[in-house]
């Protein structure tokens, strides 16, 4: 049963096997030359030991792969499209009716349907392991520099498993109701995007409330790794006179501040921000898989009770 199971789904598996392929085309020489300019241009020792230089030599490093950061972004739509395709195939089994003629041999209805749902899930779940450990080996550098919990959130961890799952959740459910497999795959996509969209703008943000903080001068906060929100930072005189601009531009040097100079005029430099911290990543993860989980559990109960007691 499982061979044949596997053998009705195979053109979709390498389908998706060619999808994460074209990822890895694109993750693996990218992924070796930044790891290359990492090494090179000293970020490491930079990280380890900050100067005012370095903060000019990391953005410089981070800058460096804006547009490249902005092509893998769009990988954000692998996992959905991984989950849709290990679906369709039974979705389009209920279109055609030869689900009839598996219910007909040996094999019952429930292990049927037990056999094809779990292989789902586990060619989902071992595609976005795959998927997750590319990622998270790419973007080691960038994550060393500014951390994972804004930009690395969708692609580490244990959320895209998640988001994988719920896509194909989302396909079986439509899918067993419509008996169309080219709708369901459409509504899917467009409910993955969508949900995706809104929960990572409106949902994560306020999954716990984010820290405010004003500090000035030695006490600025350490926002390495965070997911900041906003941030304010300035100069200003003790008790709130105004300071004279020529001493200010006199005490920086370009991009780099002379803090030493600065002090020498009574200036202390202030930062306000608003952020979520780092140590916040796997928490903020756990809920969101939780949550996506959850819809995938719901839907699939759906459907399976929708084919048990609607479907013939």
């Amino acid at each position: 049963m499982i061979w044949l199971a596997w053998r009705q789904q195979r053109t979709e598996t390498v389908i998706a096997a060619l999808l994460l392929l074209l990822a890895a085309v694109v993750l693996v020489p990218t992924g070796l030359h930044m790891a290359s300019v990492y090494d090179h241009d000293g970020i490491a020792a930079c990280l380890a030991h900050p100067t005012d230089s370095c903060d000019q030599t990391l953005g410089l490093f981070t800058s460096r792969w804006d547009s490249l950061a902005n092509l893998v972004a769009w990988f954000n739509l692998l996992p959905g499209l991984v989950g849709v395709l290990f679906a369709a195939p039974l979705v389009l089994e209920f279109e055609h009716g030869t689900h009839r003629l598996a219910w007909t041999q040996s094999v019952t209805r429930d292990r049927w349907l037990a056999i094809r749902v779990a292989l789902i899930a586990c060619a989902t779940v071992l595609a976005m392991l795959v998927f997750t450990f590319a990622m998270t080996w790419w973007r080691a550098p960038l994550d060393r520099v500014g951390g994972r919990m804004q930009d690395g959130f969708d692609f580490e961890g244990i959320v895209p498993i998640a988001y994988g799952l719920f896509a194909a959740s989302v396909v079986l459910a439509v899918g067993v109701v419509l008996r169309r497999t080219s709708a369901a795959v459409g509504l899917a996509l467009v409910v993955y995007v969508a949900l995706r969209i809104g929960i990572e703008g409106w949902a994560r943000p306020h999954y716990r409330a984010p820290i405010h903080e004003t500090t000035t001068g030695s006490r600025l906060p350490d926002l390495h790794g965070a997911w900041v929100i906003t941030e304010t930072r300035g100069l200003r005189l003790p008790h709130g006179s105004t300071i004279d601009p020529a001493v200010a531009s006199s005490c920086a040097n370009g991009k780099v501040i002379d803090r030493a100079c600065l002090a020498s005029h009574g200036i202390v430099e202030y930062a306000t921000a608003v952020y979520h911290p780092a140590s916040r990543f796997w928490l903020f993860q756990g809920m969101e898989t939780a949550i996506f989980l959850g819809l995938a559990l719901a839907l699939g109960a759906f459907a399976v009770v929708w084919i048990r007691r609607r479907v013939s």
